[in-house]
C-alpha cells in the first residue's frame, strides 16, 4: 500500500459515510462519472485521481448528499487551536499549504442543507474560515494528492502535498449543544426574514399619506381575500410603520370588528393581540 492510498483510507474512515462525491477539477472544467460512489470506487479510482493530479487537477471529496458533516476552509493555526478549545474538535483536519487548513467537524446528526449551510456560515464567522466556502455541500481537498494552485509551485516544477494532520474520526465535544443551539437560531432568523418579507409585501410605499391607508382597502384587497385576520395585521404594520397614532389603529379595528361574536372582552383581546403583533413587526 503506497502513502496516497494510505492516507485517503484514513480520510475515508474520519469522515465515514455511505457514498461520497470526487472531484477533479481541471480548466475544463469537473470531471463527470465520480459522483455517488462508495469507499472501495474511491480506492479503485486511485490510479485515475493521481494520473490526473499529476497533469494540475485539483482532487476533492465529500460525502454525498446531506450529511453530518461541515467543512471550515483556510483556517489558521490559531483558529484551529480555538476550535478544539471550544469544544469543536474536529475529525479531520487537512493541510492544504503550509499553515493554511481545512477542519472536519462531525455533527450529532445530519442536517437539512439549509441548517447545514446556516451552520457552517455561523461556524466560519466565529473561527474566521472562508466565509465563500461556507455551505452544507462544501468539497475539501483529498489529502494524498498535491495542491496545483499555481502560487504554490516550487523552484523544482513540484507542488506540496495536502497532508493530513489529523484524523481522529470522532463527533466533536459540543456536538449535542450546538445543535440545539443552531437550531434555535436558524428559527430566530426565519421568523425575522419572514417578518420583514410579510412588512414588505404589506405595506404601501413609504412617505404614503396616512390617508390612503384604511382597514377596508387591506379589507377588499384581492391578496388578503378569505383572510381577514391577516388583512387586520397588514393594515395594522402600514399604519403603524407610517405613523399613524395606536389610538386611531384602535378605533379602525374596533368600528369594523371581524366576529359577529358581540363579546367585549373577546373584541379587545383580538384587537390587542392584533396590534402587538403588527407593532413588532414595524418596529424590526
Amino acid at each position: 500500500m503506497d502513502r496516497t492510498e494510505s492516507t485517503v483510507r484514513k480520510m475515508l474512515t474520519a469522515i465515514e459515510a455511505p457514498l461520497y462525491d470526487i472531484g477533479v477539477l481541471s480548466d475544463r472544467g469537473m470531471l463527470p462519472g465520480l459522483n455517488s460512489i462508495p469507499a472501495a470506487a474511491v480506492l479503485d479510482r486511485l490510479s485515475l485521481l493521481k494520473h490526473c493530479n499529476a497533469r494540475g487537477s485539483h482532487i476533492y471529496i465529500r460525502p454525498s448528499g446531506e450529511h453530518r458533516f461541515t467543512t471550515l476552509d483556510d483556517l489558521n493555526e490559531t483558529s484551529l487551536a480555538r476550535l478544539s478549545a471550544d469544544g469543536f474538535t474536529p475529525c479531520a483536519v487537512v493541510e492544504t499549504s503550509a499553515g493554511n487548513f481545512q477542519a472536519w467537524l462531525k455533527h450529532s446528526r445530519m442536517f437539512p442543507k439549509l441548517l447545514g449551510t446556516f451552520a457552517a456560515q455561523t461556524l466560519a464567522e466565529r473561527y474566521d474560515a472562508d466565509p465563500s466556502a461556507a455551505d452544507w455541500r462544501r468539497f475539501g481537498r483529498l489529502p494524498g494528492f498535491t495542491n496545483c494552485k499555481p502560487k504554490y509551485k516550487k523552484p523544482d516544477g513540484l507542488f506540496p502535498f495536502v497532508r493530513l494532520h489529523s484524523h481522529g474520526g470522532q463527533q466533536y465535544p459540543m456536538a449535542d449543544g450546538f445543535e440545539q443551539e443552531i437550531t434555535k437560531l436558524y428559527e430566530a432568523r426565519e421568523q425575522e426574514r419572514e417578518a420583514r418579507r410579510l412588512e414588505s409585501s404589506l405595506s404601501p410605499p413609504r412617505g404614503g399619506r396616512l390617508s390612503n391607508i384604511s382597514l377596508e382597502r387591506f379589507r377588499t384587497s384581492i391578496k388578503y381575500q378569505d383572510r381577514p385576520a391577516a388583512a387586520d395585521i397588514a393594515f395594522c404594520v402600514a399604519a403603524y410603520a407610517n405613523g399613524m397614532s395606536q389610538d386611531r389603529i384602535e378605533r379602525a379595528l374596533e368600528d369594523d370588528y371581524l366576529s359577529r361574536d358581540p363579546s367585549p372582552s373577546k373584541r379587545a383581546a383580538y384587537i390587542r393581540r392584533t396590534m402587538e403583533k403588527a407593532k413588532r413587526w414595524a418596529e424590526r
